[in-house]
């Protein structure tokens, strides 16, 4: 059995929960801050694929869908040569208002310990994004995580 490990990440964003919401489950919001293409049915049971760059495509399903609260979906990669298949990880996203904007906490569960770092890495350089397309500003061209 592999070991895993979690990571977790707060960040502040100066927009309010459904905005925030909003940029996490709606296709044409979320292309501004991560991804090139995006099939997202934000419901119970409903299908997370999105192929973040040049074909690195994650998929998985949502598990809890509570409107500008809380998001949990699984998580993995597509492809053969992967530690992380799909599914096989789950990612929740908690929304708490607070004066002028939201505190995001994001926790990515269940990755094998080596993972871990490389997504660590990849959760701050889209959570950046996310926090400057959310509260209205451009974040640019995605390079993905330096």
């Amino acid at each position: 059995m592999t070991d895993t490990g979690s990571f977790q990440h707060e960040v502040f964003i100066e927009a309010p929960p459904a905005t925030i919401f909003a940029f996490l489950t709606d296709p044409e919001k979320m292309i501004r801050w991560m991804g090139v293409s995006h099939e997202l049915d934000p419901k119970p049971g409903g299908m997370y694929r999105v192929d973040v760059m040049n074909g690195h495509v994650t998929r998985g399903e949502f598990r809890e869908v509570s409107p500008n609260d809380r998001l949990v979906y699984t998580f993995g990669w597509e492809g053969e040569a992967t530690s992380v298949p799909p599914g096989s990880t789950v990612v929740t996203i908690v929304l708490v208002p607070q004066d002028n904007g939201t505190s995001v906490t994001l926790v990515h569960s269940g990755l094998p310990v080596a993972a871990l770092e490389g997504h660590k890495k990849g959760w701050l350089h889209y959570c950046s994004r996310l926090s400057q397309a959310a509260a209205g500003q451009d974040p640019g061209p995605d390079a993905g995580p330096a």
